[in-house]
């Protein structure tokens, strides 16, 4: 009897759980990435405007991490100016354009990462009546920082969102170039 007693007693302290430090090596670990980009004057206050991303991403992969209830990249301003925010993104890159609309304030264009490579998908905004407004759109590859340049060329007085088609190669093999008339 003391036998299976004790038989007993080292089974259940052997299945019991342990307490070890694996719950620290499976933890995440997360840095907090920061980043401001200059947009000129885009309320029209004649105060130069500023553009501020903070994203929390994992250390060990560079992917981006969203709180349980948010799946966005929310783009704050300073002076007052609404966010916007980004959904599906990995990351953004803010850029401002020159004023596309007549209303004597900047424009800028939003490059938002996709999971497709260097594949972004490319907006152009505009700040009108307290509310930012979707004034164009295309898709382009972006891989260097010239890449990220403005992509906004005028004709005849029309402006155009300049960018890629994912599909089509052109003559030379690369991506071929689309061309979006930006809705003022």
């Amino acid at each position: 009897m003391k036998l299976q007693l004790l038989f007993l007693l080292v089974l259940v302290w052997g299945c019991g759980t342990k307490k070890t430090s694996m719950h620290r090596a499976t933890q995440l670990k997360f840095g907090v990435e920061q980043t401001r980009f200059l947009v000129g004057d885009v309320n029209n206050d004649q105060e130069k405007d500023t553009a501020f991303i903070t994203l929390k991403r994992n250390l060990e992969t560079g992917e981006v991490v969203f709180g349980p209830d948010n799946y966005a990249i929310d783009i704050e301003f300073s002076n007052g100016i609404p966010k916007i925010s980004i959904y599906q993104s990995l990351g953004v890159f803010v850029v401002k354009t020159d004023d596309l609309n007549g209303d004597q304030a900047n424009e800028i264009i939003l490059f938002s990462q996709t999971n497709q490579g260097y594949w972004n998908d490319v907006t152009v905004w505009s700040f009108m009546g307290g509310n930012w407004n979707q004034i164009g759109q295309t898709k382009a590859f972006a891989s260097e920082n010239k890449d990220f340049e403005n992509r906004i060329i005028n004709e005849n007085g029309r402006y155009y969102l300049i960018g890629e088609d994912p599909w089509e190669l052109d003559a030379l093999g690369g991506f071929k170039k689309t061309k979006v008339k930006i809705v003022n």
